[in-house]
């Protein structure tokens, strides 16, 4: 019987206008994403949820890789090359790496009791859809 290798890729921790991510203090920092379908591991830690990519539901995990990277693996077959590019694209939703925290991190690298958000922090995580968010909040 073959063992099935889990697929995974590395994603660039590094917001829309250049600033750096800091995924432990992302993944960490809201309570938001303990409720179901998310479950977090805070020992690693590692998010793992699943996603609709292409009209299939995947469940990925999203934890650190090298330096500077996260590092996504989804269990199972490996994707085609366009639901990989998928996943990835919607792991960089919710890690909301698609928003430029740049002039947040300017206003704050000042100030004695802000200046350590300037490192990475400030970022809240978004699940998969707005629907999602929606009832999270409810």
């Amino acid at each position: 019987m073959t063992k099935v290798q889990p697929w995974s890729a590395e994603i660039r921790l590094v917001g829309a206008g250049g600033e750096p991510v800091d995924l432990q203090r992302t993944l960490l920092s809201h309570g938001f994403v303990e409720l179901p379908p998310m479950r977090l591991d805070e020992d690693v830690p590692t998010l793992e949820l699943t996603l609709a990519v292409n009209g299939k539901a995947r469940t990925i995990e999203i934890g650190p890789g090298r330096r500077g990277y996260a590092r996504v693996t989804a269990r199972g077959r490996a994707p085609s090359a366009r639901t990989a590019d998928g996943l990835v694209a919607r792991v960089r939703h919710v890690l909301a790496l698609d928003e430029d925290l740049s002039d947040f991190y300017e206003l704050v690298a000042g100030d004695p009791e802000l200046s350590w958000t300037a490192i990475g922090a400030g970022r809240m995580l978004r699940a998969p859809s707005v629907f999602e968010d929606v009832i999270k909040t409810i």
